[in-house]
This record gives structure tokens, sequence and C-alpha cells, in this order.
């Protein structure tokens, strides 16, 4: 019994603490303009095998792009997507290019044009396109 104690406070131990700072991720629709810099990482998509809401993807897609040492995604797009039998159903898919963003002169994500996972999953919006 005390062992089942202590692999349930190991599991718990290994619980990614990192999980909130991956809603901090910055999603922007486009690119960045010209003069913000920034590093290719890797295209990431991640969908919902079922009925539902952008939304209920998107913790999974930032926890990816935070994986991936991402601070942003640029050409972000979150849309209902036809599954295999279009006739059955939707599904929701979210996309983009996990990159490392480097701001200047105090700039934020949202002086950019963008909006972090926290604000489009509060708002059930998207970042405006840039």
């Amino acid at each position: 019994m005390k062992n089942l104690g202590l692999i349930a406070t190991l599991m718990l131990a290994s619980v990614p603490v990192s999980a909130s700072d991956s809603l901090d991720i910055c999603l922007v629709t486009g690119h960045p303009a010209s003069d913000i810099k920034y590093e290719k990482i890797q295209r990431i998509k991640i969908g919902k095998n079922s009925y539902g809401s952008v939304t209920d993807v998107l913790q999974v897609f930032a926890d990816k792009a935070d994986a991936l040492g991402a601070n942003a995604v640029i050409n972000y797009v979150g849309s209902q997507r036809f599954g295999f039998w279009p006739w059955r159903f939707v599904r929701p898919v979210v996309r983009g290019e996990a990159v490392k963003l480097y701001f200047s002169n105090g700039q934020t994500c949202r002086d950019i044009g963008g909006a972090t996972v926290r604000e489009v999953i509060k708002t059930n919006k998207e970042p405006h396109h840039i």
C-alpha cells in the first residue's frame, strides 16, 4: 500500500509544470512584420478526431510548440475541417509554424497583431490578421 502512495506521488511530480507557460505562446495569423526577427522551428498540426471546438485542441497545440522551444506560432489557422468522410462530420484542426520570435523594444504579442493561446481560449476569437 505504501508503494501505491509513492507511485501516485511520483506520477503527480512528473506532470509538467510548464503547461501554464505554454498558454503564453503567441499566435500570429500571418507573418510578423519584417522588422521582427524569428527563427523557424517546425510546422505543427493538431486535430481532434471528433466534433468539438478549436479551443478543445489549443492546449495540446501550445504544449507541442512549447516542447519544440517555440514562443510563437506564425501562419496560425484554427478551423473546422472535414474528416475522412466529409459528409459525416467536421473536426477542429489547428496548424501553423512554430518559431522563436525575438521581440525588440519591449514589444508584446499584441503589439505585433497576435494573441496568446490563453487569450484565444478565453475569448474564443482568433488573432486578427496582420
